[in-house]
């Protein structure tokens, strides 16, 4: 059921610096920054309202920090120069953060850690997070943070020749981590080989990890859950009830969103439609597009996506209702998003030319 309400509202102010705050007779709130020479952004907030934007430029990967829920930034600070960074099509740095603890991941053939222990001000690493040299040179992964700091970094993984799903952990911030682990085999050849897997965990401690699968033929996303203080995964779960017959990689991992204690919905691209799938309800075509990214907003899911060279995005209510899509920009790709604390919205950051947009999204 299609509603033509959207209760989140983009402001339509752009700011060209990235330490202005944008401000209008009516509109006293960030709408957009711009960051030039910059790649593959990722977000991450925590509950003080702070906000850290990673991204990279070339081989230096940079931060940018904002304290007022992306009001204001300031300016970018270097994490390091990575020779062999891989970039583009989802690849680059993930960042992960709490209290005064920042990590941020990128990969070269290995999959490295830089921490900071200031919130940003400062960087050491890097660290090596793949135990076995050139496992990790695919170089897809992300970076989920739990409510108590621990670290869980999942990639793309080649020690075995086929393609596996592994995973490591750290209790400090990244400066060290467990020996590696197999979050998930295929029985038959591998995983897909170029889809970037996705990590979340819930308030509670509870980790969801998601992958795109190629089993029989078919490359369809699949989901483990891991539950606070164990160290074992369920078995694995298809999403949705369609399948994707296909002989190649669609280069599209999709998204989970967090709708509650060990509740997580998944968005998805499934032969060119963006797929929702909200808890047991069947699956729901939302549009045509691929790499959508979603978050919860309270207890609707925002869900932005790329169709073309345009972003869209549309609402899915708490009563399964979803709002007829509305576009956002032109000549964007990539998007990430990141929920605000106490209700105040989201920030959605993407591509666009050879700069990094940053806008927020308003109840």
């Amino acid at each position: 059921m299609l509603s033509s309400c959207l209760p989140f509202r983009r402001l339509a102010l752009v700011c060209l610096g990235f330490v202005s705050l944008c401000a209008s007779p009516a509109v006293f709130a960030l709408e957009a920054v711009r960051f030039a020479d910059a790649a593959q952004p990722r977000l991450a907030a925590d509950a003080s309202g702070r906000v850290f934007l990673a991204y990279a430029d070339g081989v230096d990967v940079f931060v940018v920090r904002s304290d007022d829920d992306g009001g204001t930034f300031s300016a970018p600070v270097k994490v390091a120069s990575v020779p062999g960074l891989k970039l583009g099509m989802r690849r680059g740095p993930r960042i992960a953060v709490r209290g005064e603890a920042v990590t941020v991941t990128v990969q070269t053939n290995e999959l490295i850690a830089f921490t900071s222990l200031d919130a940003g001000r400062s960087w050491t690493g890097p660290v090596t997070v793949n135990d076995v040299a050139g496992s990790a040179r695919e170089g897809l992964h992300d970076l989920a943070v739990a409510p108590d700091g621990r670290l869980f970094a999942t990639w793309l993984d080649l020690r075995s020749g086929k393609t596996a799903l592994y995973g490591a952990e750290s209790t400090d911030a990244g400066r060290s981590w467990t020996p590696n682990s197999a979050v998930y085999r295929s029985p038959e050849i591998s995983i897909c080989e170029c889809c970037h897997p996705t990590a979340v965990f819930d308030e509670a401690g509870n980790l969801a990890v998601m992958w795109r699968n190629w089993l029989g033929g078919s490359r369809d996303l699949w989901l483990v859950t891991r539950a606070a203080g164990s160290a074992k995964f369920s078995e694995p779960v298809k999403q949705g009830q369609g399948t994707w017959k296909l002989n190649g990689c669609p280069m599209d991992g999709g998204d989970i969103i967090v709708r509650g204690r060990g509740v997580f919905d998944t968005v998805w691209q499934r032969a060119g439609d963006v797929i929702l799938q909200a808890g047991t309800a069947p699956e729901l075509r939302l549009s045509g597009g691929k790499q959508p990214v979603a978050t919860a907003l309270g207890d609707a899911t925002l869900i932005v996506w790329q169709k073309g060279t345009t972003l869209w995005s549309a609402e899915r209510a708490a009563n399964g209702t979803v709002s007829a899509p509305q576009q956002l920009a032109t000549g964007a790709r990539f998007p990430v998003l990141v929920s605000l604390p106490g209700h105040a919205g989201a920030l959605l950051a993407y591509e666009q030319g050879a700069e990094v947009v940053v806008e927020r999204f308003r109840p």
